[in-house]
């Protein structure tokens, strides 16, 4: 069957997994130089690139993760001390996460190799075009999902 878009759905998605795949091998170093599983390096560029979502629940909703991933993840980073867990004093059923000093060297490492991915990704794009392309992505995923809030 074919599709009557000039950009089919079927081509859409095959690109969105496309690119998802090289980010992926962009950071896969990154996770073999620091003993990272993906999850975990997922887990730990979150936390240094959204400090103010700092919570298991802000990666799950934000990163769409699993739950048991998250976790896992959370406790394995833990444990080699690279993420701190502090309870919200204000909410006791709250635990913050944050990227320790022992922890900023895999997360910098991660970020020069996520800066590196989409330099590679927007070269030749113009801000305009880039504006336009958020502009419609951001619609299409409303469209497909809802506005959630933290407005994705």
């Amino acid at each position: 069957m074919q599709e009557n878009t000039p950009f089919g759905v079927s081509e859409l998605l095959v690109q969105a997994q496309r690119m998802k795949k090289w980010y992926e091998e962009a950071l896969h170093a990154v996770a073999v130089q620091y003993g990272l599983t993906m999850n975990e390096l997922s887990v730990l560029l979150f936390l240094a690139n959204n400090p103010a979502l700092n919570t298991a629940r802000d990666i799950v909703q934000l990163r769409a993760l699993a739950k048991s991933h998250v976790c896992m993840s959370v406790d394995a980073l833990a444990r080699r001390g690279f993420l701190a867990q502090q309870t919200d004093e204000k909410d006791k059923r709250r635990v913050r996460l944050f990227v320790t000093k022992a922890g900023q060297p895999a997360a910098r490492a991660g970020q020069a190799a996520q800066q590196a991915f989409f330099a590679r990704l927007h070269a030749g794009v113009t801000a305009e075009e880039f504006g336009v392309l958020r502009t419609v992505l951001g619609k299409m995923l409303q469209n497909a999902q809802g506005e959630d809030q933290y407005g994705v």
